[in-house]
C-alpha cells in the first residue's frame, strides 16, 4: 500500500503540472426538448452574450435553481438574467434539431467550490462543481480543507466520488470559533486542478445557536423554537418550495427547481412515471439533506421533520390556538410542562404572502399518491390536520434534532 501511494502523490505532482497551462474549447450541444448544461467561463456573463453564437427558438426556456426566463420576441424575459460560473442549468429547446454554442475554458475553472453552508461550531457543508466535457474520465473529486490559506489534497479532504457535475459533503468534528479554508479539487484524466478558495469560521461556544425544548416525546425528538430564517418564536422567518434550501420571490411551478414547468413534469423525487419528465422515476420518498432547508440552513445536526413526527407531535401535546405577544398561532403544551409555539405565518403562492391567519408547516415526505405534492402540517381556526399539498407553494420550516445530539 505505502509503494502504491508513493506512486500516487507523484502522479498527481505530474497532472498538475501538465494541466496548468492546459485551455480547451468546451462544445455544448443543445438537443430538443431538455437539457441539463454547466456554464465553465471564469466570470458571470448576461444570457444574450452568452447564447451569442446560436439563435434561441421562440418559447425556449432556461432555469436556475430559483428562478426561469423565457425566449420571445428575440430576448429572454425572467429572472434569469445571467449565467453564473460553476451553476448549473436546465435548457428546454423548442428546436427540432440539435444546436451548437462553444466556451473556451482554462483549467483554472474545471472545478469550482461551493460557498459554504449550514455552518454550527463543529461542522459545516462543503462542495463543489466539475465542469469538464462529456466522456472525460473524472477519477476522485472532493474538498481540501484545513485552518490555513490554500489547502491542498497532501493535507485533509474529502473524497465525494467521481463523475462530472455539482458534489458535496459534510465537514464534522471541527473546532468552535475557527476559520477554515476549502478548495474543492479533481483528479481526471486532464490531471488534477483546485477551484477558488472559499472560507467560513465555526460557532462560539461549542455548539449551535438555535433553541430547542424537549417535550417528552416517544421518540425523544427535539423542537426548535424557531422557524428557519426567524429571530424569535413569533417571527414567521422564511419561506421554502419543497425541497428547495433558499427562499425566492416568485413560487410557482415555472420556478420549482425540480421539475420542467409543470407538475406532471417532475425531476427529482417522483415515484410514479406518469408525473415524471420523460417517464422519470427515482422512488426517492424523503428528502435527501442537500435539499433540506432546515439541514443547508441550520446544519448537519438539524433536519425537518416527516410526515409521521409531526403526527406524533400532536399526539402527544394539547394543542392550543392561542396569540403570543401579539402574533396568532398554534401552541402545543406537552405533559413534561414544556410547550413549542408554531406562528400562522401563512403560505407563499407566486409572489403574494396569502392566508396569514393559518400556519403551513412543510414535512420532508412525499405524498407518495401524487408526487407533485408534499405532506404539510395545517392549521386554521378549528382545522388542525397533516395534509398534503403542491411542492411549489412556499411553506415555512420548522427543524427538529434527535435527543442524542442534546
Amino acid at each position: 500500500m505505502k509503494k502504491v501511494f508513493i506512486l500516487l502523490v507523484g502522479l498527481l505532482a505530474m497532472m498538475a503540472a501538465s494541466l496548468s497551462a492546459k485551455a480547451q474549447q468546451i462544445t455544448i450541444t443543445l438537443y430538443p426538448g431538455v437539457n441539463w448544461i454547466s456554464y465553465p467561463n471564469a466570470e458571470a456573463m448576461d444570457i444574450a452574450s452568452a447564447f451569442g453564437n446560436f439563435t434561441p427558438a421562440q418559447g425556449d426556456i432556461i432555469k436556475s435553481q430559483y428562478t426561469s426566463s423565457v425566449y420571445s420576441d428575440g430576448c429572454w424575459m425572467g429572472g434569469v438574467t445571467q449565467l453564473v460560473p460553476g451553476c448549473g442549468y436546465k435548457y428546454y429547446s423548442k428546436r427540432t434539431e440539435e444546436v451548437d454554442f462553444s466556451f473556451t475554458q482554462t483549467a483554472s475553472n474545471v472545478v469550482v467550490t461551493s460557498t459554504p453552508t449550514g455552518i454550527t461550531a463543529t461542522s459545516a457543508i462543503v462542495g463543489g462543481m466539475v465542469i469538464l466535457p462529456e466522456g472525460t474520465h473524472v477519477f476522485l473529486r472532493g474538498v481540501c480543507w484545513g485552518t490555513e490559506s490554500n489547502p491542498d489534497i497532501d493535507g485533509d479532504h474529502t473524497s465525494d466520488g467521481t463523475g462530472i457535475g455539482s458534489f458535496s459533503g459534510t465537514l464534522e468534528e471541527l473546532d468552535p470559533n475557527t476559520t477554515y479554508y476549502v478548495r474543492a479539487y479533481v483528479v481526471s484524466d486532464q490531471g488534477l486542478a483546485y477551484g477558488g478558495e472559499q472560507s467560513f469560521t465555526t460557532e462560539a461556544g461549542g455548539g449551535d445557536d438555535h433553541a430547542y425544548v424537549d417535550l417528552g416525546l416517544p421518540s425523544g425528538l427535539l423542537w426548535a423554537t424557531c422557524n428557519v430564517g426567524a429571530a424569535s418564536p413569533e417571527d414567521y422567518g422564511d419561506y421554502f418550495a419543497w425541497g428547495e434550501t433558499q427562499p425566492k420571490d416568485t413560487y410557482n411551478w415555472s420556478t420549482y427547481q425540480y421539475c420542467m414547468g409543470d407538475n406532471d413534469m417532475l425531476t427529482k423525487y417522483c415515484n410514479n412515471s406518469s408525473y415524471g419528465y420523460n417517464g422519470f422515476t427515482d422512488d426517492l420518498i424523503t428528502l435527501l439533506p442537500e435539499d433540506d432547508a432546515a439541514t443547508a440552513n441550520w446544519g448537519a445536526d438539524w433536519r425537518m421533520p416527516t410526515k409521521e413526527e409531526w403526527q406524533e407531535l400532536y399526539q402527544n401535546t394539547t394543542c392550543t390556538l392561542t396569540t403570543q405577544n401579539g402574533v396568532n398561532g398554534l401552541l402545543f403544551t406537552a405533559a413534561n410542562g414544556n410547550s413549542l409555539f408554531l406562528p400562522a405565518a401563512g403560505y407563499f403562492d407566486n409572489s403574494n404572502l396569502s392566508n396569514v391567519s393559518s400556519g403551513n408547516y412543510w414535512s420532508s415526505s412525499l405524498y407518495t399518491d401524487y408526487p407533485g405534492d408534499a405532506w404539510y402540517l395545517f392549521f386554521y381556526a378549528d382545522n388542525f390536520a397533516v395534509e398534503y399539498y403542491g411542492r411549489y407553494y412556499g411553506l415555512s420550516v420548522r427543524p427538529v434534532r434527535s435527543s442524542g445530539q442534546n
